[in-house]
């Protein structure tokens, strides 16, 4: 599934909450963790952000991005990818069936990273098992990065961010010539959010086109080797697997989806 679209993706002002380019937010010097798109809006939330703030830089090292949303931003840019993650959207949004939902209602996908060294752990398990202390981590561990679950933001229900982020990639698409009315081209608006942080997203929007979901609706559910094909339409959570499961096994795609972790967090 392959489609030429522009990659819209920004950073959201702690304070004034508007979508800027990542590189015009300035992080707070002392927590490191709040981001500002200008002195002003720093200023505006200082009230609030101070004891925050205050506690963070009080000694303990400030949190850094959370590891899966790092993952989550890299992916956005890489069209290999995110033609996966089409697939997930058309089908969680049944958009075969339902061509409205794409404006009625956001996809969220929940992500997470995970160690796949069973080596390592197995090793450092042995070692609890029979009392013994077990060997030093290295500082930093390589994480997979995977998805958990996805379900359906309504309208009322969608940040305003993401929102934002819809219809700047609907405006450069219609400068570009696309969404021409009865094209049946449209833009699914999705953010990931992260299981290890849940206030950590990621906000981006997909151009779906009638082509693309044609392809769609003749997925099969994929079946054991030796079994017979199956005559069921694939599901959004046969697609997940199948995301997982190639992030695993399928070498570029786990390069692409792995990152280092350090394993003092």
């Amino acid at each position: 599934m392959s489609s030429i679209r522009p990659i819209i993706h920004g950073v959201e002002c702690s304070y004034c909450r508007q979508l800027k380019p990542k590189e015009s937010i300035k992080m707070c010097g002392g927590c490191k963790v709040m981001g500002y798109c200008s002195k002003e809006c720093q200023k505006a939330d200082w009230k609030e952000h101070k004891p925050i703030c205050r506690q963070t830089s009080g000694g303990n090292p400030a949190p850094s991005r959370i590891p899966s949303i790092k993952v989550a931003e890299k992916i956005l840019a890489d069209d290999d990818v995110m033609c996966r993650i089409d697939g997930i959207l058309i089908k969680a949004l049944d958009l075969e069936h339902h061509p409205e939902r794409a404006d009625t209602h956001a996809v969220m996908l929940s992500c997470r990273v995970e160690s796949t060294d069973t080596k390592m752990a197995t090793e450092r398990l042995m070692h609890l098992m029979s009392g013994r202390e077990p060997p030093p981590l290295p500082e930093k561990i390589p994480k997979l990065f995977q998805i958990g679950k996805v379900g359906l933001l309504p309208n009322d229900g969608v940040p305003e961010t993401l929102n934002l982020t819809g219809q700047r990639v609907k405006d450069l698409l219609r400068a570009d010539g696309h969404l021409k009315p009865g094209s049946g081209q449209m833009v699914v608006r999705a953010m990931w959010v992260s299981e290890e942080c849940e206030w950590a997203a990621c906000y981006f929007a997909r151009l779906i086109t009638p082509e693309m979901i044609q392809e769609a609706s003749t997925w099969k559910k994929p079946v054991k080797d030796g079994e017979p094909p199956s005559d069921e339409p694939t599901t959004t959570a046969d697609l997940i697997k199948l995301f997982d499961v190639g992030a695993l096994m399928v070498p570029e795609m786990k390069k692409k989806l792995t990152i280092m972790v350090s394993t003092k967090n």
